[in-house]
């Protein structure tokens, strides 16, 4: 932002390193200046409440967003013994009612009301709660939220209902991989340590027992855990420090500080003496994974040095010479990653997953020794001072880049990372403290890399070949653990690995794509997109970034040809195509993610697509790379071998979509059956083995015929640098095609009394759910007498479900005890608006879903009737906040922009012109549309469900079988 050439870059970053230093050597005098960005215009405060309550304050005054956010040093691991999720469970009754504010709905309903959003999450150490609102509404939302830390009612009503809504959670996931294998996981680890628990909770481990009720417990860890000094506060606004500073003494020191006790030493994650262990897990999905994991010393106090994430850094390098372009070479892994796992103040874990292949499935023992192999070049590199200088200062470089360019996120974000930070970091560091990397000498980074041995390790098979004996107690998933041999050169004395193999590892070189130049347009600034080029078969739209005065850019390029989308098999061919050529680079390419430029390449509905982000400075050299390969496939760059294998983890992933949540299973299904056309997984899986490699390879000369390229660039790139991205592409495929205009939307047959149509999703899981969608038909695309316009019946449905969706909640989730899952949200897709009503319950079916709907909607008919006007105009206002929020960074800028330009709307107005009609709407107005729309049926309904008991479906029934609906025959909206 504040860079306009690469010698001004150059002193800025001298001055960084130089007020580094100057903070780091005053880091706990009494100013305790927090350090932050020079692009940061906001102004920080640091204080300590008298009950201990540590407080980062930030004044922004551009924001129209404030945020809160409170961590408490309390977690899952604080969880009385047999009595897992406790934590949990609090985190869930805070919610639900406090002295000052005791109806449980009332702060969900107050944070709607103004534009916000809120939430909790409990992890092993610590549980956060935050929240976002308009600026306008945060002393009454802080007056909401302080009383949740000093006076919860824990409604004896409401203990019992929220017991199922937590249950709801754990079942909910029960067909989750993710939760299973972490919970297997947890099975090799020391029974002793608190992480091996159970943490979520179920109705077994909080029911209430003869000599203790759960109601008496939760008061008791609250009173035990909840105090003051063991909190961390962030709050963010657009008022002046001392007023952020007032409130939060005025609200927060009632806070009490308790006598918490220390927390007892733990004893180690892993038992020494069973390691190294070989644990097997059989997933639901088609997944096969690899995954080495070793025990760590705590890194949190290690935060200037990064030790693990240097370590994870080379170990999940994906250039050449890595680990994962050999294992691609020999066939055996498709991915991987490394990082820390367990993190807290105590212990950490360091894991290496791979990605396989069936091939690699039966390579574990060749996969380990050659990880080991790398390990032995990770170690005498990062015993090296010269090696450790340069790949450290590599880094550093990178960090600092990232630290001078910070962009503002959405506050409630950003308060969450600071209540996070402030936990492990001094004050003045709760910001600079990510981006710090400081050269570490070789005994710091030592304990570290004395745990990568073999005697340490953990190692993790995921596939559903493996072999079991035993189930996971909470998930049933099935497992084995045994000891294990594991077979290294330094064990065995005898090579492990191939020595063509091995001499294929290198530690990584210097990345090229480090960016050197960091000039800023000149261009003059604009209000919107203008095109530099309008042609037949190419448009370029240019935006040159005035408000965000980064050296970065972002490029979309659609590449359109309907006659290579139009159908299931040419749709399976696109995304073979765009799969090959990301293999083909990614070696290439990765070292400028690690400099932070990105790239996706992907097919659509309406051909490929691709867009890039970051730096510009190495852009055009990146786009060059990508281009050539999509225009040079050939047969030479991928083989029939890469070929299946490509083709099998398209047919996996694929698999795997049918799989998910059945929540996310309706929905899905809901949004293909709207678009037309669009093809199902099963449909696009029975054409997949029809696909050859001579189709993919001829794909890229059919894409060329009739192409039609829309280019949008936006950043701090001079014109002639965005028309030099518009002549590669012309270069490589000469378009001459028409626009294609985005996939149209199906219109629900609309014959009343005969206008609901029911879907049935098969699905392997014990909860049901359903997704009840109401489209919205009583509007024109034009404006007429008889209905409105598709601007003004968006609002009129977004502005109705702000309304609802609160109750909606409250009703089937909280009262009737339904799920966990439960939300009802607008629904629009493209201009056509619509309503969703989700709900997944462990112990209710479809009728009895749509049941407690219909008593719903009958219910809220009276609410909505005895609404106050001064309710009615927070719910407008609410959401006219939420459309017209202010664009926080480039990011979000860019997306509103490129929307508008896909859609084809050039006035780039859509949400300005939605709030516009939201401000004329009356009460009287979202009154009759509901009960038009919603009491008497007026608009058509969808069902899409996953149960084993659903309405009926025939001629007699309300509703209809959608399947027998040809959407050939459909008029497309």
């Amino acid at each position: 932002m504040l860079f306009s050439s690469r010698y001004s870059t150059f002193l800025l970053l001298v001055i960084l390193a130089v007020a580094t230093a100057a903070y780091r050597i005053n880091m706990y005098s009494p100013t305790n200046n927090i350090i932050q960005s020079p692009n940061d215009q906001r102004e920080y405060r640091s204080i300590t409440l008298e009950n201990g309550l540590q407080v980062i304050l930030v004044s922004d005054s551009e924001a129209d967003k404030a945020a809160a956010s409170l961590a408490v040093n309390v977690g899952s691991g604080d969880d009385p013994s047999g009595r897992q999720g406790l934590a949990h469970f609090l985190e869930h009754m805070l919610f639900l009612g406090t002295e000052p504010y005791p109806d449980p709905g009332e702060y969900q309903d107050f944070i709607s009301k103004h534009g916000g959003n809120h939430n909790a999450f409990t992890a092993h150490d610590v549980t956060n709660y935050f929240f976002e609102i308009d600026n306008s509404a945060l002393a009454d939302a802080l007056n909401r939220f302080a009383p949740f830390f000093i006076s919860p009612t824990f409604d004896k009503n409401y203990v019992e209902r929220e017991k199922n809504a937590v249950n709801a959670e754990y079942t909910s996931k029960s067909k989750d991989d993710g939760r299973r294998i972490y919970s297997a996981e947890k099975q090799a680890m020391n029974p002793e340590h608190p992480y091996a628990q159970f943490a979520t909770g179920s109705l077994e481990t909080l029911e209430d027992r003869p000599d203790s009720l759960i109601r008496d417990e939760l008061i008791a860890f609250y009173q035990q855990h909840y105090s003051a000094n063991e909190m961390k506060l962030a709050l963010i606004g657009n008022y002046d420090l001392d007023t952020l500073e007032n409130w939060v003494k005025e609200k927060f020191s009632a806070i009490p500080k308790r006598d918490v006790a220390v927390k007892a030493p733990r004893p180690d994650l892993y038992i020494k003496d069973q390691l190294p262990l070989d644990l097997q897990i059989e997933p639901i999905k088609e997944l096969r994974q690899l995954k080495l994991t070793f025990p760590m010393p705590e890194s949190l106090s290690q935060y200037p040095y990064k030790p693990l994430q240097i370590i994870s850094h080379l170990l999940g390098h994906e250039g050449e010479g890595s680990l994962l372009a050999l294992f691609k070479k020999r066939g055996w892994a498709e991915g991987l990653s490394a990082g820390r796992g367990v993190s807290t103040p105590w212990e950490s874990t360091l894991s290496v997953q791979v990605q396989l292949t069936m091939i690699g499935l039966y390579r574990i023992d060749e996969i380990t020794a050659a990880v080991f192999a790398y390990i032995d070049l990770l170690k005498a590199g990062l015993q090296d001072p010269e090696f450790i200088k340069r790949i450290y200062n590599e880094q550093h470089q990178l960090a600092e880049l990232a630290f001078a360019n910070q962009e503002k996120s959405k506050a409630g974000h950003y308060a969450i990372r600071l209540t996070n930070n402030l936990r492990h970091v001094p004050p003045n560091q709760v910001i600079y403290a990510d981006y710090q990397w400081l050269t570490p000498a070789p005994d710091i980074l030592k304990p570290y890399l004395d745990q990568l041995d073999a005697k340490n390790l953990v190692r993790v098979l995921i596939a559903p070949e493996v072999e079991t004996n035993m189930l996971d107690p909470w998930y049933d998933t099935k497992m084995m653990l045994r000891p294990a041999f594991i077979k290294t050169e330094t064990a065995t004395k005898e090579p492990m690995l191939r020595p063509e193999y091995k001499v294929q590892l290198a530690l990584p070189s210097a990345n090229p794509f480090i960016p050197e130049s960091f000039s800023l347009t000149d261009a003059q600034a604009q209000t919107v997109p203008k095109t530099l080029i309008d042609q037949q078969g190419l448009r370029l739209w240019y935006y040159p970034e005035q408000e965000f005065r980064l050296p970065k850019a972002k490029v979309f390029i659609n590449l359109h040809n309907q006659d290579v989308a139009d159908n299931a098999k040419d749709r399976i061919i696109a995304q073979l195509f765009s799969h090959s050529v990301n293999e083909i680079i990614s070696s290439y390419t990765y070292p400028a993610y690690v400099a932070g430029l990105n790239y996706q390449l992907h097919a659509s509905g309406r051909g490929i697509e691709l867009s890039m982000s970051g730096y510009h400075d190495k852009l055009d050299v990146l786009l060059d790379k990508i281009v050539e390969t999509m225009a040079s496939l050939t047969a030479e760059n991928v083989s029939e071998e890469e070929f299946k294998r490509y083709q099998a983890q398209l047919k996996r992933r694929l698999e795997n979509q049918l799989k998910a949540k059945p929540y996310e299973r309706t929905v899905s299904e809901l949004r293909r059956w709207l678009r037309n056309p669009s093809f199902s997984q099963e449909e696009l899986i029975t054409v997949l083995d029809t696909v050859t490699l001579d189709d993919v390879l001829a794909f890229n000369e059919r894409l060329k015929r009739s192409l039609y390229i829309d280019i949008y660039v936006h950043g701090t790139l001079e014109p002639d640098a965005a028309k030099s991205i518009s002549d590669v592409l012309l270069n490589a495929y000469q378009p001459s095609g028409e626009r294609i205009s985005p996939a149209k939307v199906s219109k629900v047959p609309n014959t009343l009394g005969s206008n609901q149509y029911l879907q049935s999703i098969d699905q392997q899981h014990p909860d049901t759910a359903a997704s009840l969608y109401i489209q919205g038909q009583q509007f024109d695309a034009t404006s007429s007498d008889e209905g409105m316009t598709s601007d003004k019946a968006r609002a009129h449905y977004a502005l109705l479900a702000q309304i609802l969706s609160s109750p909606y909640y409250q009703w089937l989730r909280t009262e009737k005890k339904l799920g966990y899952v439960v939300s009802a949200s607008p629904f629009p897709q493209n201009a056509v608006p619509g309503l969703v009503f989700i709900v997944q319950s462990p112990t209710t079916d479809t009728n009895g879903i749509l049941s407690e709907t219909e008593l719903f909607f009958n219910d809220f008919n009276q609410q909505l009737a005895e609404l106050t006007l001064e309710e009615f105009e927070d719910h407008k206002q609410g959401l006219i906040s939420r459309l017209t929020s202010k664009k926080k960074n480039m990011a979000e800028k860019v997306g509103h922009f490129w929307h508008n330009i896909e859609v084809n709307r050039l006035t780039f107005d859509t949400n300005e012109a939605i709030a516009a009609e939201v401000e004329t709407i009356e009460l009287a107005d979202i009154q009759k549309l509901f009960t038009s729309s919603v009491i008497e049926k007026k608009d058509p309904r969808l069902l899409f469900s996953h149960s084993i008991n659903a309405p009926e479906v025939n001629d007699e029934s309300a509703w209809k079988d959608l399947t027998q609906v040809n959407k050939a025959d459909l008029e497309k909206l």
